[in-house]
């Protein structure tokens, strides 16, 4: 009989009831456990504001630029014709616009290589230069000539291939449409495309029927169509462009035509402030701004006290937690250092801060500033000043400050999330010393109650074995006196 099967036997004490005492024993590890459950959610809570603190940093960096106050809009009376864009240095405006011609591209298409499909070899040898140059002696660029030799087992879409590959150089890329070799200049306007080299190898690639119907006139297959300008004017002024995509007719705005009007038709631009851009990134830092202070407010609940089973937040009392819950509203409420002379705080822009520290955006109160206030709004936000310094070896030196509220407010949020020195990065690093150390702990703990376990097992093990031994020590001294009874 093993030792687990003697335990029990005869003093009572089986496995249940070890268990029963190792449970006991048990119940004060708990409070391990529960300390690394309130270390594990006070750094998810801490986490928590990390992430809201972040979003927040991320929208106050869109008001360090002036383009968010400055943007405009573009309106066309018809998207049909011309399409139109205008950045921040635009002035704003109306302007009557009629499109003429628009730009195209100068195309070659070879006659019909009849015989071989486009991916037979041509068995022709031969070469042939291209490129496509401007027409116009005032353009400067640089094209480059490209040079294609032709071996026995090219086929057309080898040809296509090669010329291709050097489109960037010489303006100009290949297709295959019914076994025609169709050449095309990649810039549009009045261009021409040159082609050079073997004769027979011109003609065999159906290209020269074209060159000659351009020079002469003749009738063939191949057709040689020539790019055009784009033709278009702006309050009657008669602009050509080599390109649709027109930037340089008026400083910050581009047009992009589309078709052509007809007769005397044209459409109004109007070039405006986009006002709404601005009023929707600051309605956006708003949200967020009370996304995070509700959060916080969450976290640092103290609950009722006087209920029986009082619920707190999971940072209640932190005092860290309680100093970024005043410095927000205090930076939101507070002057701010400027260079802006009319706007001191967020209130002079329509934003009002309650005493539970909730913020609400007048949104007209705001647009109305931006309009005729709009540099002292980009001031306010974001600027620079000059400031004297000593440095280390006692020399006074000049440094550039940020200035504004967009600067500041982040200076603060980086105070807590900063991924080098930041409170919130020092706060998760001494939570994960904290669970180590609390795991450690528990893996201690554990290790002695198994320890008592088998002590348990051990000694009442051995008090069975005892009380087993003792009992056929007994039946045996019975049996002895009864024998002994029995001789007299």
């Amino acid at each position: 009989m093993s030792s687990m099967n003697i335990m029990g036997t005869y003093s009572g004490i089986d496995m249940a009831t070890i268990d029963q005492l190792i449970q006991a024993e048990s119940a004060r590890g708990t409070r391990y456990t529960q300390q690394k459950t309130e270390y594990q959610q006070e750094q998810t809570a801490w986490k928590d504001v990390n992430g809201r603190l972040d979003n927040l940093y991320k929208k106050l960096d869109e008001f360090k630029s002036a383009k968010l106050f400055t943007s405009k809009t573009t309106e066309v009376s018809s998207e049909d014709f011309l399409s139109v864009s205008a950045k921040e240095t635009a002035i704003t405006g109306d302007y009557r616009v009629s499109v003429s011609q628009l730009a195209t591209a100068t195309q070659l298409t070879g006659s019909k290589i009849t015989g071989k499909t486009a991916k037979e070899a041509l068995n022709i040898t031969g070469s042939i230069s291209l490129k496509s140059e401007s027409n116009d002696s005032n353009n400067s660029e640089v094209v480059k000539e490209i040079s294609i030799d032709l071996t026995s087992e090219m086929s057309l879409l080898d040809v296509r291939d090669k010329i291709n590959e050097s489109s960037d150089e010489s303006k100009v890329k290949a297709n295959i449409v019914d076994n025609r070799l169709i050449l095309t200049s990649t810039e549009t306007g009045d261009r021409n495309i040159m082609i050079t080299g073997d004769d027979a190898t011109k003609t065999a690639l159906g290209l020269d029927p074209a060159l000659q119907a351009m020079e002469n006139g003749t009738d063939t297959e191949a057709v040689y169509s020539s790019g055009k300008k784009a033709v278009f004017s702006i309050d009657g002024l008669e602009i050509t462009k080599d390109t649709n995509t027109i930037d340089d007719v008026i400083e910050g705005v581009t047009f992009t035509l589309k078709n052509v009007h007809e007769g005397n038709e044209a459409d109004t631009v109007t070039i405006s402030e986009d006002t709404e851009k601005a009023a929707d990134a600051m309605q956006a830092l708003i949200d967020q701004y009370n996304s995070t202070v509700s959060f916080i407010d969450e976290k640092l609940d103290v609950g009722d006290p006087s209920a029986e089973n009082n619920k707190t937040g999971a940072l209640s009392g932190d005092s860290s937690l309680t100093r970024l819950q005043t410095s927000l509203r205090s930076m939101f409420t507070r002057n701010i250092e400027s260079d802006s002379e009319s706007i001191n705080n967020l209130q002079d822009l329509g934003v009002e801060i309650d005493r539970y520290g909730v913020a609400t955006f007048d949104r007209e109160a705001f647009i109305e500033k931006l309009e005729t206030n709009q540099q002292d709004v980009v001031d306010f936000f974001h600027g620079t000043k000059k400031v004297q310094k000593e440095n280390a070896e006692g020399v006074m030196e000049t440094e550039t400050v940020l200035t504004g509220f967009a600067n500041e407010a982040r200076s603060l949020v980086d105070e807590y999330i900063s991924g080098t020195s930041g409170i919130i990065k020092t706060k998760s690093d001494t939570y994960d010393r904290m669970i180590n150390d609390i795991n450690d702990r528990i893996d201690s703990f554990n290790i002695r109650i198994e320890t008592k376990r088998q002590q348990y097992i051990r000694q009442f093990t051995a008090l069975d074995t005892a009380m087993m031994q003792a009992e056929s020590q007994l039946s045996f001294m019975m049996g002895q006196l009864g024998g002994t009874t029995g001789a007299q």
